[in-house]
């Protein structure tokens, strides 16, 4: 057996942070993540929170409270 090996763990992991990097640029640039997250001008429940809310989801406060 030689000394020389082509898949060392310091390659393999910097190989998979490499792609890990890739892939989470790939999904914060995404559309889907700009819709689901309200920025893309689409009304989602994060851009419906009302001030006068009780609750962290945006629920209405009861009348008898």
């Amino acid at each position: 057996m030689s000394g020389n090996r082509d898949y060392t763990r310091g390659r393999v992991i910097l190989v998979l942070v490499g792609l890990l990097i890739v892939i989470l640029a790939d999904h914060f640039h995404s559309a889907t993540f700009a819709r689901n997250s309200g920025q893309a001008g689409v009304t989602t429940s994060y851009s419906q929170l009302d001030s006068g809310a009780c609750a962290p989801c945006g629920a209405p406060c009861r009348s008898d409270e």
